[in-house]
């Protein structure tokens, strides 16, 4: 199979070769401009399926990646209907070898197994959507032909221990505008198990009294909605905040803000607009440098110990499916991670002698 864009945009595709299967009710199309049209098209009607812009984004970036592993012009998608199993499995290969970040020297990191396996997933659901679209050829991105990367059943993520979790908390200065911002974040993350996504989003408004309870709408995954009560603490963080912005009566505006002036600490206010996803994690690792928490934590370690801690308290699994805003409850199970509380680990009983 030839791996690179045809420039002439009149040549017939080659339905003789056994390796172009024959597509759309058996008929190939009459030249490659109908082609591509007809492919990008199904593209973009299976990238539409999806309500979160950013999976989207994620979804065709992977198909992007793997057309340009393939030495395929992204503008040529038309040439995915050419694609056989060795060369999703050469790319699976590839990314397990050095698909992952860069390291500090420059040179690349082996990518997790949960990456390769999203990232493959998403090809074979294209494909998958092509064929009822009417795509007569197979899937070679179908587990019959290619494997995917076992993937724990307990999740990737680190747990933060609960005496790092306390300073983590305690680490925002309560002395400027900006750590009283950087209090109710974490406060939020911490106790209400948010994705980051969804405090980017938050608005004023989303934060309401109801009766005894603060509670707080959170806008999740596919534009669901849910609602939780803010225990007392976050929920004074949270209005800590509101009143240092003087926002409580912007319902409309964004919750958390950037600053006015990267050095003024918020002192000069406040600009109307959303922090973005970015700023949010770079403001928890700064904090978790802070006070030495392990780099390989992440914004999403907040939201498994959170999951993890609930689990420990005994609160019941569906429950806590809920709370996370989770469909399936085995994905509520990937986020506990039921071995981290190390002061108890069997290890410590033992005696020998």
């Amino acid at each position: 199979m030839e791996k690179k864009a045809v420039k002439d945009e009149n040549i017939k595709l080659v339905t003789s070769d056994a390796s172009v299967p024959l597509v759309f009710g058996g008929q190939p199309p009459k030249n490659l401009i109908e082609f591509r049209a007809t492919i990008t098209t199904a593209l973009d009607a299976w990238l539409a399926k999806t309500e979160s812009k950013r999976t989207r984004v994620a979804y065709r970036n992977d198909v992007e990646q793997f057309l340009q592993f393939l030495g395929i012009d992204p503008s040529h998608i038309e040439y995915m209907t050419q694609v056989l199993p060795v060369d999703v499995t050469d790319w699976r290969d590839s990314l397990l070898r050095s698909g992952g970040r860069q390291n500090t020297d420059g040179s690349k990191k082996a990518a997790a197994n949960a990456t390769v396996a999203r990232k493959m997933t998403a090809i074979r659901s294209f494909f998958s959507f092509l064929q009822s679209y009417g795509y007569r050829g197979a899937n070679p991105a179908h587990p019959h032909f290619v494997s995917t990367p076992k993937v724990p059943d307990e999740g990737q993520t680190p747990a933060i221990p609960q005496k790092q979790m306390v300073q983590l908390l305690a680490a925002p200065s309560s002395d400027t505008a900006c750590g009283i911002r950087d209090q109710a974040i974490l406060s939020v993350f911490a106790y209400m198990a948010v994705r980051v996504e969804e405090i980017h989003l938050m608005k004023v408004g989303d934060i309401v009294q109801d009766g005894e309870h603060t509670t707080i709408r959170i806008k999740g995954k596919g534009n669901s909605l849910r609602k939780g009560g803010i225990p007392p603490i976050a929920a004074t963080a949270v209005n800590n905040w509101i009143a240092t912005a003087d926002i409580v009566d912007d319902r409309s505006g964004p919750l958390f803000r950037p600053s006015m002036s990267a050095r003024g600490s918020g002192s000069d206010g406040f600009k109307p607009k959303r922090m973005t996803v970015r700023a949010i994690q770079k403001l928890v690792r700064k904090y978790c440098s802070l006070v030495g928490i392990d780099k390989a934590v992440s914004v999403h370690s907040l939201r498994v110990t959170a999951a993890t801690e609930a689990d420990r308290a005994g609160v019941p699994l569906n429950q806590i499916q809920q709370w996370l805003g989770h469909k399936d409850p085995r994905t509520t199970l990937k986020y506990i991670r039921s071995g981290q509380n190390l002061d108890k680990s069997p290890a410590y009983t033992i005696r020998y002698g």
